[in-house]
């Protein structure tokens, strides 16, 4: 297959609050409270006829663009709770199925208890060989916060799963895992980031993130980041806080501290995706930003910050390869990011695989 030197970008999709109809009443009606039902509008703008060809010209880029003998990256903010739920684990099944990437890159990750969280910080990071694991049960908030546990076992959903990850993923031929339990973390000892490659990494690493005062069902919430690296590239994958501002940003810049010690060589490469929860205020108009600012939690401004900061850094280019991406979580914008000194190449895929909230994108 020739080379493709165009760049290969997701297909304009727009959110439903910018149409005519909400746009013009949101910015006309600035002093009243809008509290749009997200996941009614999510599931009507999943199943309109907009977003089924969205996904037909999206699937066929990836598909007929790629090169099975290159890096196909997928990464998906995967709604942990859904690996123990049999119609949307078995779509996140067979969208890895069908695209085949040799590195899979996921966040809200709920795994196997058995599988080493790498949780404790100045341990030795292990990586764990998936055909050794033995026993691959997982557990719902497994040793979480004593409130979110309550909640869960409360909520009358499936809280407990086995034989379900190991076969599917030898059968695929993936064959080593790397994850990271935030130290501090409400939701369990077997949730959060990891990356599953068909390969053996040459390097790997977890950077655990402080939790900077923030809270969640009474326990600190802390973050963290996974770190491979293959031949002469770096791929991370991190997950950062989602309402606390002081938290978001000391993660970001401990990120970029850890990206500068790095001291990448000219021939070393290093791609970063993840959702950061905060949106690139160069992919959206003055009034785009004005109507998200508008239906936001106490119309307070949407974060800018964690895209920001790593822009300014310039460690990982000078801004994310998906500028430009409007759509890709419930809430009608996009805080899943990708920046890459190496990959030009993105497509986002839609799937209710997810509750709606965040939707996958491929990079090569």
């Amino acid at each position: 297959m020739k080379k493709n030197k165009t760049i290969i970008k997701s297909p304009k999709l727009e959110p439903y609050i910018f149409n005519n109809m909400f746009s013009d009443y949101i910015l006309k009606n600035k002093k009243l409270e809008i509290k749009l039902n997200f996941n009614e509008l999510g599931s009507i703008f999943y199943n309109s006829i907009e977003a089924q060809y969205y996904n037909n010209l999206s699937n066929s880029l990836i598909l007929n663009n790629t090169n099975p003998e290159e890096n196909l990256i997928l990464y998906m903010n995967f709604k942990s709770h859904n690996i123990l739920d049999n119609t949307k684990r078995e779509k996140l099944y067979s969208i890895i199925d069908k695209y085949n990437p040799n590195i899979i890159c996921l966040s809200e990750a709920l795994l196997p208890i058995s599988i080493h969280n790498n949780k404790l910080k100045d341990k030795k990071i292990k990586l764990v060989n998936i055909n050794n694991i033995e026993d691959d049960t997982i557990i719902s908030a497994y040793k979480g916060a004593p409130k979110f546990v309550e909640k869960k076992k409360n909520s009358g959903a499936k809280l407990k799963e086995k034989n379900i990850w190991k076969s599917f993923f030898i059968e695929k031929g993936y064959k080593y895992i790397l994850f990271s339990n935030p130290t501090e973390c409400p939701w369990g000892t077997n949730w959060g980031n990891c990356i599953i490659t068909k390969f053996k990494p040459d390097m790997f690493d977890v950077l655990q993130l402080g939790s900077y005062g923030k809270t969640a069902f009474d326990v600190p919430e802390s973050r963290s980041m996974v770190i491979i690296k293959i031949n002469n590239e770096y791929i991370c994958t991190t997950h950062l806080d989602n309402n606390n501002e002081k938290s978001r940003i000391g993660q970001t810049k401990e990120i970029i501290k850890y990206i500068k010690n790095l001291k990448l060589k000219k021939n070393e490469y290093i791609t970063l995706v993840g959702d950061l929860n905060a949106i690139n205020k160069n992919t959206y108009s003055k009034e785009e930003l004005n109507i998200l600012k508008e239906i936001n939690i106490n119309k307070e401004d949407v974060p800018v910050d964690a895209v920001n900061l790593l822009d300014k850094s310039k460690l990982l280019g000078p801004k994310p390869i998906n500028t430009g991406q409007k759509y890709e979580s419930l809430y009608q914008k996009c805080v899943t990011h990708v920046y890459s000194t190496k990959y030009k190449n993105n497509v986002m895929i839609l799937t209710d695989a997810t509750d709606l909230d965040h939707q996958p994108i491929f990079i090569w």
